[in-house]
Protein backbone atom coordinates (compact mmCIF):
# COMPACT_ATOMS: atom_id res chain seq x y z
CA UNK A 1 0.00 0.00 0.00
CA UNK A 2 1.12 3.55 -0.60
CA UNK A 3 0.10 6.96 1.28
CA UNK A 4 0.29 10.22 -0.76
CA UNK A 5 2.56 12.58 1.77
CA UNK A 6 1.62 15.66 -1.30
CA UNK A 7 3.24 17.18 -3.93
CA UNK A 8 3.61 13.58 -5.68
CA UNK A 9 5.32 12.42 -2.52
CA UNK A 10 4.44 8.91 -2.26
CA UNK A 11 5.41 6.43 0.22
CA UNK A 12 4.72 2.98 1.63
CA UNK A 13 2.68 2.45 4.35
CA UNK A 14 4.55 -0.22 5.72
CA UNK A 15 7.70 2.37 6.45
CA UNK A 16 5.48 5.05 7.97
CA UNK A 17 6.72 4.07 12.02
CA UNK A 18 4.32 7.30 13.08
CA UNK A 19 2.37 10.32 12.23
CA UNK A 20 2.45 13.51 14.50
CA UNK A 21 0.66 16.81 14.26
CA UNK A 22 3.40 19.31 13.53
CA UNK A 23 2.50 21.84 16.23
CA UNK A 24 2.64 18.79 18.82
CA UNK A 25 5.46 17.42 17.60
CA UNK A 26 7.40 20.78 16.86
CA UNK A 27 7.09 22.48 20.18
CA UNK A 28 8.79 19.40 22.05
CA UNK A 29 12.34 20.03 22.89
CA UNK A 30 13.50 16.62 22.28
CA UNK A 31 12.01 16.68 18.92
CA UNK A 32 13.50 19.43 18.07
CA UNK A 33 17.52 18.06 18.52
CA UNK A 34 15.58 14.81 16.01
CA UNK A 35 15.02 17.52 13.47
CA UNK A 36 17.96 19.28 13.30
CA UNK A 37 20.02 16.19 13.06
CA UNK A 38 18.02 15.60 10.68
CA UNK A 39 18.55 18.29 8.66
CA UNK A 40 22.22 18.06 8.84
CA UNK A 41 22.31 14.70 7.53
CA UNK A 42 19.24 15.76 4.94
CA UNK A 43 16.85 13.32 5.92
CA UNK A 44 14.26 15.98 5.78
CA UNK A 45 11.83 16.18 3.60
CA UNK A 46 9.20 19.33 3.59
CA UNK A 47 6.45 18.42 1.11
CA UNK A 48 5.75 21.63 -0.65
CA UNK A 49 5.28 24.81 0.10
CA UNK A 50 2.18 24.86 2.19
CA UNK A 51 1.69 25.24 5.76
CA UNK A 52 2.94 22.13 7.54
CA UNK A 53 0.46 20.38 9.03
CA UNK A 54 2.12 16.76 9.98
CA UNK A 55 5.23 14.85 10.41
CA UNK A 56 5.56 11.80 9.41
CA UNK A 57 8.33 9.65 10.35
CA UNK A 58 9.69 6.65 8.58
CA UNK A 59 12.20 4.18 8.67
CA UNK A 60 15.31 6.63 7.38
CA UNK A 61 13.08 9.75 6.71
CA UNK A 62 11.21 12.48 8.32
CA UNK A 63 8.36 14.18 6.09
CA UNK A 64 6.96 17.70 6.61
CA UNK A 65 3.18 16.78 4.66
CA UNK A 66 0.73 20.06 4.40
CA UNK A 67 -1.98 17.17 4.76
CA UNK A 68 -3.44 17.03 8.39
CA UNK A 69 -2.44 13.80 10.63
CA UNK A 70 -6.13 12.73 10.05
CA UNK A 71 -6.71 13.18 6.40
CA UNK A 72 -3.43 11.23 5.93
CA UNK A 73 -5.29 8.10 8.15
CA UNK A 74 -8.55 8.49 6.29
CA UNK A 75 -6.41 7.80 3.11
CA UNK A 76 -4.54 5.17 4.42
CA UNK A 77 -7.47 3.68 5.99
CA UNK A 78 -9.20 3.95 2.26
CA UNK A 79 -6.22 2.38 0.41
CA UNK A 80 -7.00 -0.42 2.78
CA UNK A 81 -10.73 -0.54 2.30
CA UNK A 82 -10.30 -0.39 -1.14
CA UNK A 83 -8.54 -3.84 -1.60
Amino acid sequence: MFINLGEDIIIQMDEVIAMFDYDIFHNDANNQNLLEKSLENKLLVDVGEQITKAVVLTNDTIYYSPFSTMTLKRRSQKAINFL
